[in-house]
């Protein structure tokens, strides 16, 4: 009952410390309100969760190969936000004893931000917020787009960085898992991280306040989770290939995608691929939304500890901005 307690204090007092903010325009909510309704309808066939089946490199060359065990997950929604997560070895399995930190980039990519579908150029523009790169922040690219029933194609020009560069990505639309409940209606949507900080659940304390890079919480009714959470300061790399230094300390990463679970009061996130955590960890979170916010807490991964990561989002987007379009 202490911890309980404790929670519920944490979730009020960090609500609090937005009150002020709560008064002026959120421009990412503003946005949303404010979709060219051309956008609206050239996104609606895209808009849905999609997972990976197939994924080919060096298209641009004329050279196309098929990266085999890709996977990962697309998210594009109806307001105009899109989330993507995708693993393609870039070689056979390492079997250094310290795996080289580069791998990482070369073998993983993906991003989240904004989009728009242009159909008559066979187009979607995006401009990314964050992603597994540190050298996609803010960048503006463009890939060309095949959409035929519940199969998407998109390919990538070799512009973009590391893993994300000429590659073909042909995905699989997700059906939309059969009677939402109201809970989950609620959760699903795009989540951008405000401040996050540490509570003692013992005495109820809050403190180490602190932000990140563009970070995004993405809840889909399609039953699947997707997470970029960067961290702040991450520099771009120099060159088109990081050194391995600049692979180490660009690491400091947090991205995944996995299944969905709601329950009363919690959510469950069973990763599926990612770079941090791995496949196979099944992370608990307790969630309470309050309007547009939410409040995720995170308990400590040891039993005796007191200590829980709370972490504050703000809604992009929600359940109506998610669902496909009727078939």
């Amino acid at each position: 009952m202490v911890r309980l307690a404790a929670l519920t204090c944490a979730v009020l007092l960090i609500a609090a410390a937005e009150s002020a903010d709560a008064q002026q325009t959120d421009p990412q909510r503003a946005a949303v309100q404010q979709v060219p309704p051309q956008q609206a309808d050239a996104a609606a066939d895209l808009v849905s969760s999609w997972l990976l089946v197939a994924a080919e490199r060096d298209v641009a060359r004329g050279e196309a190969r098929r990266v085999p065990q890709a996977r990962g997950l697309l998210i594009l929604d109806r307001a105009g936000y899109v989330f993507e997560f995708f693993s393609a070895p870039s070689g056979p399995p390492s079997d250094a004893a310290v795996p080289d930190p580069r791998r990482v980039f070369a073998d993983n990519g993906g991003f989240w931000g904004r989009y728009e579908a242009v159909p008559a150029a066979a187009r979607i523009d995006f401009v990314a917020e964050e992603g597994v790169s540190p050298s996609v922040h803010g960048r503006k690219f463009s890939r060309s787009y095949e959409l035929a029933g519940d199969r998407l194609i998109v390919t990538s020009t070799p512009e973009e960085p590391q893993a994300q560069a000429d590659v073909r990505l042909t995905w699989q639309r997700v059906p939309t898992v059969e009677h939402l409940s109201p809970a989950y209606r609620e959760v699903v949507g795009f989540w951008r991280h405000v401040e996050e900080a540490r509570l003692n659940t013992a005495t109820g304390e809050v403190d180490n306040r602190r932000e990140r890079a563009p970070s995004v919480i993405v809840y889909t009714p399609g039953g699947f989770v997707g997470v970029h959470f960067p961290t702040l300061g991450r520099a771009p790399f120099a060159g088109e290939v990081p050194t391995e230094e600049e692979a180490r300390q660009a690491r400091n990463y947090l991205g995944y995608y996995g299944a969905l679970g709601v329950y009363p009061g919690e959510v469950f996130h069973n990763v599926l691929g990612g770079v941090s955590p791995n496949a196979g960890a099944i992370l608990r979170r307790f969630a309470k939304i309050t309007g547009d916010e939410l409040v995720v807490t995170l308990p400590s991964g040891n039993p005796q500890s007191t200590l829980a990561t709370v972490v504050r989002l703000r809604r992009l987007s929600g359940i109506d901005d998610m669902l496909p379009r009727a078939r």
